[in-house]
């Protein structure tokens, strides 16, 4: 491996449950009362992708998306990164190509990397909406991949959802489990490795 492609919410940073939250209160601003554990689907999805299949119209999802950007904010005043990943980034980064593909869209991208300043980790950063399809098809992290000049086989794209384990199998790249989030199932499949902490991303270049 010589490329590493990493997803944000639940990889990098522990603020799963927060959007989740904050979807939960958006629901109800429409008259919709659904439990969490119902909602988990959305993990690693385009806001628009899951507010479509979630029943609201074309018309609708652009105010329901800012609703649920804003009702977040809410639950995500003590979002950290996980312990360990930024100096495991820092150690990849001097000798690997390090990409970013997220289902946050620009705006959601651009006020999350001020506060936790991604930029400098990553040499492509590839946000929902800028490739032709979103995750779960595997568009976004192709995109990244032809941006960081890699080939399939040497890319690995680590992530925690079902969803990106799909989009890594349908870019014809491996997939390796963010497992601090993400306990192990043949729900998030096909993968090549499962991740316990930040630092067994160093060990990932021996897969090759």
């Amino acid at each position: 491996m010589n490329t590493f492609i990493f997803d944000i919410d639940g990889t990098l940073l522990d603020n799963v449950e927060a959007y989740l939250y904050g979807l939960q209160k958006t629901l109800r601003r429409h008259g919709r009362e659904v439990p969490i554990h119902e909602l988990t689907w959305t993990n690693g999805r385009a806001g628009v992708d899951s507010l479509a299949e979630l029943g609201f119209s074309a018309a609708e999802i652009p105010e329901v998306h800012e609703q649920w950007r804003e009702d977040s904010k809410e639950f995500l005043t003590d979002i950290a990164w996980f312990p360990g990943m930024q100096h495991a980034l820092n150690q990849l980064k001097q000798t690997y190509k390090l990409g970013l593909v997220t289902s946050k869209d620009k705006t959601q991208f651009i006020e999350e990397d001020k506060k936790f300043h991604f930029s400098p980790y990553f040499d492509a950063i590839v946000v929902a909406g800028e490739a032709k399809r979103n995750k779960p098809f595997g568009d976004p992290i192709t995109l990244a991949r032809e941006r960081l000049g890699s080939e399939p086989a040497s890319t690995i794209y680590i992530g925690d959802t079902p969803t990106d384990a799909q989009a890594a199998a349908d870019a014809k790249v491996a997939f390796a489990l963010a497992g601090w989030t993400t306990p192990p199932s043949n729900e998030v499949m096909p993968r090549v490795a499962v991740l316990q902490q930040a630092s067994d991303l160093l060990t990932l270049p021996t897969l090759a």
